[in-house]
């Protein structure tokens, strides 16, 4: 025979409770994922022209920096030196009349193309740019110009 088995008040109505909790149903749970779904969806669509203007904001941050260089380094070692786009690739390169001194990529959403002469802004041993140039850099969303004074080889970045 089987005793049956004395609970305390505390323990009886702890289990009263647990008796009646009650769990999310399956269509409570799939309209909370849904709504989950949807919010990420919405955030993915706001975030994704953000991330192309970045792209192209840290080209022409990198543009800039390295064209900065590349004049110092003329003027310091007294010689030319030159970045070269390529013509139908995702890099330019930076060299002297002897050697290559840096290859730099970029991403292949940007599009680079001169207004005038060909793919090639050259610093002479002043810091000088040798020919003005016009550059058109964009992407998907944004469409930049720059452009190369002769003078004291400043250059300017219009959006357009």
């Amino acid at each position: 025979m089987v005793k049956p088995f004395k609970l305390t008040v505390p323990e009886r109505l702890q289990l009263v409770v647990l008796l009646k909790q009650k769990g999310f149903t399956l269509i409570e749970m799939l309209m909370v994922l849904f709504i989950v779904q949807v919010m990420m969806f919405s955030i993915i669509v706001a975030i994704r022209p953000l991330v192309e203007y970045y792209k192209i904001t840290l080209f022409l941050r990198q543009l800039q920096s390295d064209t900065f260089y590349v004049q110092q380094t003329a003027m310091n070692r007294e010689s030319p030196i030159k970045i070269n786009f390529a013509p139908k690739g995702t890099e330019y390169i930076v060299s002297d009349s002897r050697a290559v001194l840096y290859k730099r990529a970029y991403d292949s959403t940007i599009h680079i193309t001169f207004g005038s002469g060909n793919s090639t802004i050259q610093y002479n041993k002043n810091g000088n740019i040798s020919q003005a140039k016009t550059i058109f850099i964009s992407n998907q969303k944004f469409k930049y110009k720059v452009t190369f004074q002769i003078g004291r080889g400043r250059f300017y970045v219009d959006k357009m």
